[in-house]
Order: structure tokens, then C-alpha cells, then sequence
């Protein structure tokens, strides 16, 4: 079954969020390397750790039971990227999936990630995962604020998480089997709630 998730830009333009293909490898990349170099971080990949094509292409998962890697297409250009693994081993595990997200610089705060987020929990729901878990760190308060408005809920902080000026990572998660509390929303929306 082909699946794709059309959006409007916050700007007006045209999107969709689809499941990522082999030629989408260079452009996904480029965002991935665009995001490691900004200060202060947003992402915890050393450059050494940066994938190339075939890694890249190794890694991406179909969309099925196990996970899903996703683009969101903006114009026709591919503006960020998802991709997203179920725990495995353990049967008490199986409802987890975690995930990262990574939006190019020109694409952010017009809908781009809120609409990779919104696709990945409509992957979640048919494969009966009902806990979506991240990390961010601390500082990131653009996708800090996106998690919230979208309804993920801040468990706690792992001090010194990564080996970064930045590495407190804020734990955050989302249960889709039970509503949202009522009290995630503030009654203004920052610039970070409108989109990563």
C-alpha cells in the first residue's frame, strides 16, 4: 500500500510526508550534516558518525512492524527527515518505538516537522506501538516546544546525556492510548510549538 501524508507549509506551499526511498539518501544527508554542524547543538552526531549513501540507505526502514524512516517533501525538495525503530527483543518492549527527527535550516517553523510527527503516529497506531519516545537537548527550545504542543510529556533529564557543551537530554514521551492532559498547552504558542 503506498503511503503518503499531504500538508501545507505555514507559508502556503505544498507537502507530503512519505515513506523515504533510496534516492532520497543525498538530500537527507546533507540535512543530517547541516544540523551536526550548528552551535548551540540540536543533534548528537560526531562527524566521524555521520552515515554515508549506502549507510544511509542500510539503515531506512519500510514502513512495517518494525519501524519507519520518513521524508517530508516541500516543492518537491526534501525538507526533513524521521526515522523511527520499535524496541525490540523483549515483549515487554514491543509498544515502545523511538525516534529522531531533523529539519533543514530553510524549512523550519512552517510545519515541516509537525507533519513527519503527525505521519509517524498514524505508523505507531497500525502497528500498535503506544509510547513514542525522544530525546532533545535541554536547550533546543524550538523542538522542546514542538514535543509539547504536540503533546509529549518531559519524564526527566539525563545529566550530561551526551558528551556535548549542550548534553543534559531532556526524556520526553507520548502514550497514544490515552488522551492528552489538558494542562501541555500553554494558552500562547510559542514559535518553537508552531514547528521544529
Amino acid at each position: 500500500m503506498k503511503r503518503s501524508f499531504p500538508f501545507r507549509t505555514g507559508d502556503g506551499r505544498e507537502g507530503v510526508v512519505r515513506p523515504a526511498r533510496a534516492g532520497d539518501a543525498r538530500a537527507s544527508l546533507r540535512i543530517v550534516e547541516e544540523a551536526m554542524r550548528e552551535r548551540p547543538r540540536t543533534l548528537s552526531v560526531l562527524e566521524e558518525e555521520l552515515w554515508g549513501v549506502r549507510d544511509w540507505r542500510r539503515h531506512t526502514v519500510p514502513w512495517g512492524p518494525n519501524g519507519v524512516t520518513l521524508v517530508a517533501e516541500v516543492a518537491g525538495r526534501v525538507a526533513g527527515q524521521l526515522h523511527c525503530t520499535r524496541s525490540g527483543g523483549s515483549r515487554t518492549r514491543r509498544h515502545v518505538a523511538g525516534f529522531g527527527i531533523t529539519v533543514a535550516r530553510d524549512a523550519r517553523g512552517i510545519g515541516v516537522g509537525r507533519a513527519l510527527l503527525q505521519a509517524l503516529e498514524t505508523w505507531a497506531r497500525e502497528h500498535g506501538v503506544t509510547r513514542v519516545e525522544l530525546g532533545v537537548f535541554a536547550g533546543n527550545e524550538r523542538a522542546y516546544g514542538l514535543y509539547r504542543s504536540l503533546g509529549y510529556i518531559e519524564e526527566g533529564t539525563e545529566r550530561r546525556g551526551a558528551r556535548f557543551p549542550e548534553g543534559d537530554v531532556v526524556r520526553m514521551a507520548k502514550l497514544l492510548d490515552e488522551p492528552a492532559p489538558t494542562t501541555i498547552a500553554p494558552s500562547t504558542t510559542t514559535e518553537g510549538e508552531r514547528d521544529a
